[in-house]
């Protein structure tokens, strides 16, 4: 320890702890007073340092009364100017003969020798009442820091190594891939439980839609007359009760920022605008949602003209709740009980004015409670942001805005913050996530159709998913192992009629809700489209870094079909689903990450102890020789090559190289006969 830091404590009649860093002032009383390293209050034991203000004891004993000259109240009420204040708001005492908390509140700097050295860029004089601040409601607690969700590789690639262990090799794309989560579970040990098989928390509040009470569609069509008109009327639909943890974290876990994009052995797969489209049936042109920042008494005003509320009530809840936000519970309260004010106004005869002031005020809360719980949905999972309100204000104009971006652009914050390596819990609207997983993987996970499901409903509503694995790693291997037929990329051909593909789905560029922005490169993932996928431009030439939030709303707007994606970049149209051009698949692989663990090389089989019966049966039955038909195999592919059958450049030129490159390995392998020490070759 510091020798001159001990010597202080000491002159200073303060005891240092070492275990825990505090000084403890020393003074004859029940409490110890803690302070920091350099003798700065922390926020424990509020009380005795209240009290200690209150009576400045001296060295021979404690006086019953105040001492001359020390008020009870601050300086901002008007008492003296000698005393600060703390970030609680108690008051400090300065002592005549030597100020202590000046003393061990200046910052100092331990050279080598133990010998302070005052920082020059703060002022031993500075007080904390130049930073006034809210007291809270409670001081806070001295808490451990929560251990990350990952713990660093224990075999980390070496300086000189190109790249990371698995990819990428080129880090021209990836170029923030040193934060991301796959690469602990690259470098893990097999039976590294803590990292491979992990359980991770997804918060989602879908359920409590599902479980709402609403309206009878048949009876209160003033209701859902209104509901539908604004576009949001599909939400009620497309949440799920059960959700799959393990097969949502193992598509976080191939998520990355830089492309807004899933990576997986196949290529580039996203959620795009005519995924939400078609999954949710919520509006994706129109305005973007462009909230800011609202002051408490705006909120508080905005909420009592809106919802009835009293601004009173509506601040209690603000300053309970430490923001602007509402509990889901009381907001449903909300809901039903001006619900049953417009009824019981219907069943008295008043007025169509106060009858409408009920009904909006109850279809307001029901919105405001559905985008919160779904498209909105955040970590807290019991509170609702109140800023959303406001686009509820005219519910005839609910529809101009673009809730399908909004939807889009929240799930994507989640998702570049969950992939990285010290986050254990994902949010945003989860039900939406697990619908993409199941529309592009049907075979992946458990799930059911809905017996009520009809095609003119939201695709998301034709799921019903089980629970399936808590841990990503069974899924994880399912990925690593994908073949072409796994992968549906164009889900929605038999759902056109409903949602056709419209110019948004082409965009290129920023999304934005509010103060949140997220890339939309529908070029990353032409196959969605039914389109062949080539090495696709920079992303950073389609969503331009820097663009301000008013650039981003005009160019949306304003330039749709100049950033629309052109005819000539869309290329071909696929003959098969996972068509790509040549040279695709080999860049992919060299500036990803595609597959999360390395191969493991197959353990030899034991030998069966009658292998020579059946290689003898074998024999007799005169099997097909497998390297003969690889053979006959490969030279028709040559030949057909050398012909020009399959004409350079075009899917079925790649896919006879592919298969050609499958075979040589195959035709240069020999057997080792096992058993009395013999080699032996296999029949050609």
């Amino acid at each position: 320890m510091f020798p001159l830091l001990q010597e202080s404590c000491v002159r200073l009649n303060y005891k240092y702890c070492i275990d825990c860093e505090f000084i403890y002032l020393c003074i004859d009383m029940e409490e110890n007073l803690p302070r920091g390293r350099h003798g700065k209050a922390i926020n424990a034991h509020a009380s005795a340092r209240r009290e200690l203000a209150a009576n400045h004891p001296s060295k021979r004993g404690r006086r019953k009364g105040p001492t001359p000259g020390q008020g009870t109240h601050d300086a901002e009420a008007g008492g003296s100017h000698t005393r600060g204040r703390t970030r609680l708001g108690q008051s400090l005492v300065v002592q005549d003969e030597f100020d202590a908390d000046q003393f061990l509140n200046a910052c100092f700097d331990y050279d080598d020798l133990g010998s302070p050295q005052v920082s020059p860029q703060v002022s031993p004089q500075h007080s904390p009442q130049d930073e006034p601040q809210d007291p809270p409601q409670q001081p806070p607690r001295q808490q451990r820091r929560k251990p990350v969700r990952r713990k660093p590789p224990k075999c980390s690639r070496n300086d000189d190594e190109v790249g990371f262990g698995g990819g990428p090799t080129d880090l021209s794309l990836l170029t923030e891939y040193d934060k991301h989560m796959a690469i602990p579970i690259w470098y893990a040990d097999p039976n590294d439980k803590e990292i491979l098989a992990v359980n991770l928390r997804c918060i989602a509040s879908g359920k409590k839609v599902i479980n709402i009470q609403k309206p009878s569609r048949r009876t209160d069509r003033w209701f859902w007359d209104v509901v539908e008109a604004s576009g949001l009327e599909p939400l009620t639909r497309t949440n799920f009760s059960v959700l799959d943890y393990g097969l949502l974290w193992a598509f976080v876990e191939r998520w990355h920022t830089e492309t807004s994009s899933f990576h997986i052995p196949l290529g580039e797969l996203a959620i795009t605008l005519d995924d939400v489209q078609c999954l949710l049936h919520i509006p994706i042109e129109g305005k973007f949602l462009n909230h800011g920042k609202m002051s408490r008494d705006e909120a508080a005003d905005m909420v009592n003209s809106f919802l009835g509320v009293d601004r009173n009530v509506v601040m209690g809840h603000f300053a309970k709740m430490n923001g602007l936000h509402l509990k889901h519970s009381d907001v449903e309260d909300i809901y039903s009980v001006n619900h049953g004010l417009a009824d019981k106004a219907v069943a008295e005869g008043k007025s169509a004015h106060e009858i409408k002031l009920y009904r909006d005020r109850s279809i307001r809360a029901f919105l405001l409670f559905l985008v919160c719980c779904t498209i909105f949905s955040n970590k807290s999972s019991y509170y609702v942001d109140v800023v959303y309100l406001q686009y509820f204000q005219d519910l005839s104009a609910v529809r101009e805005w673009n809730w399908g971006a909004a939807a889009l652009v929240h799930l994507q914050h989640y998702l570049d913050d969950a992939c990285l390596v010290t986050v254990n819990q994902m949010a945003g609207y989860m039900s939406l996530l697990q619908g993409w997983i199941i529309s592009h993987f049907p075979g992946l996970s458990v799930w059911a159709q809905d017996p009520i499901y009809s095609e003119g409903m939201p695709r998301n509503a034709k799921f019903v998913p089980g629970a399936g694995h808590r841990e990503p790693s069974s899924y994880r291997n399912s990925l690593d192992n994908i073949q072409t037929y796994d992968c549906v990329f164009s889900p929605y051909d038999d759902h056109r009629h409903v949602r056709p593909l419209i110019n948004s789905c082409w965009f290129s560029g920023w999304l934005r809700c509010g103060n949140l922005k997220a890339k939309h490169l529908p070029e990353r993932v032409l196959r969605q489209f039914k389109h062949v996928q080539g090495i696709p431009r920079k992303p950073v030439l389609s969503a331009t870094p820097g663009m301000s939030l008013c650039e981003i709303d005009r160019v949306f707007m304003e330039e749709l079909d100049l950033r629309m994606i052109a005819e000539e970049m869309r290329g071909q149209a696929v003959v098969s689903a996972w068509d790509h051009e040549p040279g695709y698949m080999t860049w992919f692989y060299k500036v990803s990450h595609p597959v999360m663990r390395p191969v493991q090389a197959p353990v030899s089989p034991p030998r069966p102890p009658n292998l020579e019966v059946l290689i003898e049966a074998a024999e007799a039955r005169n099997d097909p020789n497998m390297l003969q038909v690889c053979r006959g195999v490969r030279d028709e592919v040559e030949r057909s090559l050398r012909e020009g059958e399959a004409v350079e450049g075009t899917p079925v030129h790649g896919t006879l190289r592919r298969i050609l490159n499958l075979l040589n390995p195959v035709l240069t392998c020999r057997r080792l006969k096992r058993g009395r020490g013999r080699r032996y070759n296999t029949r050609e």
